[in-house]
C-alpha cells in the first residue's frame, strides 16, 4: 500500500468533476462514498452524470446497503453540493486518480544500457540525416533497472518522432541550427522543456515506471516555445 501511495504522488490532481466522469464511463461497478455539504453522505453506484442546459452537473447514485448490496433507492445531487468522494476497497485506484492514464511495470521490458545508448545515437543521426540539424546526442544519467531503462527508451523514441515532425517547418529547422547544438534529459516529475545557451532540456519522470507516459503533442507544443 505504501507504494502505491508513493506512486499517487505522481498523478495530477483532477477535480471531482473529472474523477466522477471517469468512474461512471469506466467503472461503473465501483462503489463509492459520497459527502454533501449538508453533512449527510450516500454510498452506492454512479446511474448517471451529467449537464443540465443551465451547465449545472448532476449526478445520480443507486444506494447499496451496508453489504454492498444493490437497493431500489437512488439519490439526485448537484455536483456543486459534493464535498467528498471515497473509493471504497478499490484495488485500481492509481488507473482511477490517474484518469487511465497511469501504467505499471507490466508495460515495460527488461532493456539494457547500451540499447538506450543506440537510442540516443539514432536521434541524433536519424534528424541530421532527414532535416541536417544537429541537435546532439542526449547526455541523461541512466538509470540501473531494467524496466526503468526500457521507458527511457521509449520515451527517447516519442521525444525523437516529435522533434522530427516539428523539424518539418522550415523556420523550426533555421531557429533550431540557430540556437542548439545538444540535447539533455532530467529526470523530474513533470514534463518541461527548457533553452539553457546552446542546449535544449527536457525535463520528465523518465524513469518512473508508474507515471503517466509523455504524450506527442504536448512536447512538440513545449518545444515550439523555446524555438
Amino acid at each position: 500500500m505504501q507504494k502505491q501511495n508513493n506512486t499517487l504522488k505522481t498523478v495530477p490532481v483532477i477535480d471531482k468533476q473529472e474523477l466522477l466522469f471517469y468512474i461512471a464511463a469506466h467503472c461503473p461497478e465501483c462503489i463509492i462514498r459520497i459527502a454533501t455539504n449538508s453533512g449527510f453522505t450516500y454510498k452506492g453506484l454512479i446511474v448517471t452524470i451529467g449537464k443540465l442546459k443551465t451547465e449545472e452537473a448532476i449526478l445520480v447514485i443507486q444506494i447499496t446497503s451496508d453489504k454492498n448490496e444493490v437497493t431500489n433507492n437512488y439519490v439526485h445531487l448537484s455536483l456543486h453540493t459534493i464535498t467528498a468522494v471515497e473509493l471504497l476497497e478499490q484495488s485500481d485506484v492509481l488507473n482511477i486518480f490517474s484518469l487511465g492514464k497511469a501504467i505499471t511495470g507490466d508495460h515495460y521490458e527488461p532493456t539494457g544500457k547500451l540499447a538506450v545508448q543506440r537510442e540516443f545515437q539514432s536521434l541524433s543521426t536519424t534528424i541530421f540525416d532527414t532535416h541536417g540539424v544537429q541537435v546532439g546526442v542526449p547526455v541523461m544519467e541512466l538509470p540501473a533497472d531494467g524496466l526503468q531503462l526500457n521507458r527511457v527508451l521509449k520515451t527517447t523514441q516519442k521525444i525523437k518522432e516529435a522533434i522530427m515532425e516539428l523539424l518539418k517547418e522550415e523556420d523550426a529547422r533555421t531557429s533550431w541550427k540557430d540556437r542548439y547544438n545538444k540535447i539533455t534529459f532530467v529526470n523530474k516529475d513533470t514534463l518541461a522543456v527548457t533553452a539553457v545557451n546552446d542546449r535544449v532540456e527536457i525535463s520528465f519522470a523518465f524513469d518512473n515506471i508508474h507515471s503517466p507516459e509523455m504524450t506527442v503533442t504536448e512536447l512538440t507544443s513545449l518545444l515550439m516555445e523555446v524555438l
